[in-house]
């Protein structure tokens, strides 16, 4: 039982997207707390850290394992930004580079793997996904403090999309490094 244990962290993360957000649908507004599916957020974001964790403390990595975590990650954030940019709270011009950037960088790996090529997660990965999980709960729970007239949400966002982009230019940095 142990060694289902981080794979079925990863697919939580995965099977709460939908309900978080169809939450997002039913709430529908453009500001306020959204406390339910911020909640549901916040437990499935720290799954990211515990799957990954328990994993390698537990020495039970698998491929689909890893596979299961990555695809989850990418729907997780992907189907929340999508909500958000539904119900305006994010503009669609970050939903798709956050988006896009998420399969460009899926696909690169993809190519990397059939090469038998394997780019390891970086640093800044790891920072990209810990803003884009913090973006979505701030984002959700609509604090209502400004910075130099910019929300701390769009901050949070705007520091998820750079951090996506450094990260992608690194992996592919680093795919083209051993060409």
């Amino acid at each position: 039982m142990k060694k289902n244990i981080p794979d079925l962290l990863a697919l939580f993360r995965l099977l709460s997207s939908p309900v978080i957000l169809f939450l997002l649908l039913s709430d529908g507004s453009k500001e306020g707390l959204m406390l339910v599916p911020a909640g549901i957020a916040f437990v499935a974001a720290w799954t990211d850290y515990f799957d990954g964790m328990l994993a390698r403390k537990w020495d039970v990595s698998t491929k689909t394992g890893a596979f299961l975590d990555t695809i989850a990650d990418k729907i997780f954030v992907s189907t929340i930004f999508i909500g958000f940019t539904l119900i305006g709270r994010v503009n669609i011009w970050i939903t798709v580079l956050l988006i896009s950037r998420e399969f460009i960088v899926m696909a690169l790996r993809g190519i990397a793997g059939n090469e038998g090529k394997m780019i390891a997660p970086s640093i800044t990965g790891k920072l990209k996904a810990s803003f884009q999980f913090w973006s979505i709960g701030f984002v959700m729970l609509d604090f209502n403090v400004n910075l130099l007239s910019f929300d701390l949400a769009e901050i949070v966002v705007f520091l998820a999309l750079i951090f996506s982009y450094i990260s992608g230019y690194q992996y592919f940095r680093e795919y083209y490094k051993n060409q």
